[in-house]
């Protein structure tokens, strides 16, 4: 009667860690290009590399749980 821990658990738990650390990161990376645009003398193209940066680890983070979310729904789906 205890809890089942199935191998489909396990990938979720590890895709949710996954996507909230890309999630994180990417805010690290534009506070950072924020940073660098107002430092003097500001360093334009280090502040646009680093928000280019989390703007691709946020979509990266935000596919993942999409893609989560929708094998989610299919799988209650199916039944």
């Amino acid at each position: 009667m205890g809890v089942k821990i199935t191998g489909n658990l396990v990938k979720e738990g590890i895709l949710a860690i996954l996507s909230i650390f890309l999630i994180g990161s990417s805010i690290y990376f534009f506070l950072l290009s924020v940073n660098l645009a107002v430092n003097q003398p500001p360093n334009i193209t280090a502040s646009l590399l680093a928000a280019l940066i989390g703007f691709s680890i946020l979509s990266a983070g935000v596919t993942i749980l999409k893609s989560w979310a929708i094998a989610r729904a299919a799988e209650k789906i199916e039944g």
